[in-house]
């Protein structure tokens, strides 16, 4: 029989509980009591008539500049470890990209355990993460005139106009609402809340080590200004007094990288992201143009036959309009297509290394007009 996707019902939380625990919970049993889904959208995927698998679906809201895109975020994907490489997984993942769209999300993301298992869904990884290991005695000998103080979990209002400029310099970011700032900053582990300037122009939270001599782990920063940024290397020096390392993370555009960065220092790339365009027209629609242009593009798209092009799309600050063209003078997968989207790699980047069909390269200028190149993260793991 095929496998059947479908929403969660109350009828199912024994068997949705305990394919989330096999996966994500060491296959401890979850209290009748606790099985509660607190926030997201749960789905089910039966197998000859037995839940085989369970999904989440979040609903988020990301920066694309000054754009705001909805997003369905996929989370908490898990097969019964007896139905394990039947296909449950991936007749899942492909009614999960379809509902998505349906349900108007044009934009879908999702963590995943092995990327080359969601890219047969569409998604690709966009951005990096610039995790920065640095020893002590190489942190930069840096000065700050920003005050510095420490914010309560109440607080967040203080940080948030200083996380939205950061946000909206950049792509992928959520808008968080009042519920994930309350998780961000009033998480169980107690984090501290340290703002510099006044108004807040940059911050860091952080959950302090209690044991000297051990790598200090700071959970998130972000800065309006150079002035904040700099105020957060300067006060790492103090931090880290006590502490062999001080690890942080920075989008790929990192200024410590641009400025700082020292001979011991390790940088990583890690705790990628990825994303999928579910709706081309949607997505493209809500973008915000500083400028006029014109191109025609074809989309390969295996799961959602609507997006495939050829498309012309034309933008002014006015708005965007892409319909159906006769004709293509660039030609791309959905993949690449949600990178180019999202701004990393650029449009720009794929084509200089021939992942993108460029018949006319003045089609690729224009678009990436409107696809504009922009580092992409997120800090919000899910």
């Amino acid at each position: 029989m095929p496998v059947v996707s479908r929403p969660y019902e109350p009828a199912d939380a024994e068997a949705f509980f305990a394919i989330r625990s096999a996966t994500y919970g060491n296959g401890v049993p979850v209290p009748i009591e606790e099985q509660v889904i607190k926030y997201g959208r749960p789905y089910v995927a039966e197998l000859n008539g037995v839940v085989a698998g369970v999904a989440k679906m979040n609903e988020y809201v990301v920066a694309r500049g000054a754009a705001s895109i909805p997003n369905a975020g996929i989370a908490g994907v898990a097969v019964s470890p007896t139905e394990r490489q039947s296909g449950v997984g991936s007749a899942l993942l492909s009614w999960l990209v379809r509902h998505a769209k349906e349900e108007g999300f044009p934009l879908t993301s999702l963590y995943a355990f092995r990327e080359s298992f969601y890219r047969k869904f569409g998604y690709e990884v966009c951005g990096r993460k610039t995790h920065v290991i640095c020893p002590t005695p190489r942190l930069p000998k840096l000065k700050s005139d920003l005050p510095v103080r420490r914010l309560m979990a109440d607080d967040w209002e203080l940080i948030r106009p200083c996380y939205e400029t950061f946000a909206r310099a950049r792509s992928g970011f959520h808008i968080r609402d009042e519920r994930r700032w309350q998780e961000v900053v009033g998480a169980r582990d107690f984090p501290a809340v340290y703002a510099f300037g006044d108004p807040v122009e940059s911050y860091a939270i952080v959950v302090h080590k209690i044991d000297f001599w051990e790598r200090q782990r700071v959970a998130e920063v972000a800065w309006s200004t150079e002035a904040g940024h700099r105020a957060i290397l300067a006060w790492f020096a103090g931090l880290g007094a006590n502490k062999t390392h001080i690890d942080w993370t920075e989008p790929s555009d990192s200024p410590y990288l641009a400025r700082y960065l020292d001979q011991g220092v390790e940088i990583k790339v890690d705790g990628p992201i990825m994303y999928r365009v579910t709706d081309f027209v949607a997505a493209v629609n809500l973008l915000k143009p500083d400028t006029v242009g014109e191109f025609t593009i074809e989309i390969r798209d295996e799961l959602i036959p609507e997006n495939v092009g050829p498309w012309r799309v034309a933008f002014s600050p006015n708005g965007v309009i892409a319909e159906k063209s006769d004709h293509a003078d660039l030609s791309l997968d959905i993949r690449q297509l949600s990178c180019s989207f999202m701004g990393e790699p650029s449009i720009l980047d794929l084509a200089r290394n021939g992942l993108i069909e460029v018949r006319d390269r003045s089609a690729l200028i224009q678009a990436s007009h409107l696809l504009t190149p922009s580092p992409v993260n997120c800090w919000d793991f899910f």
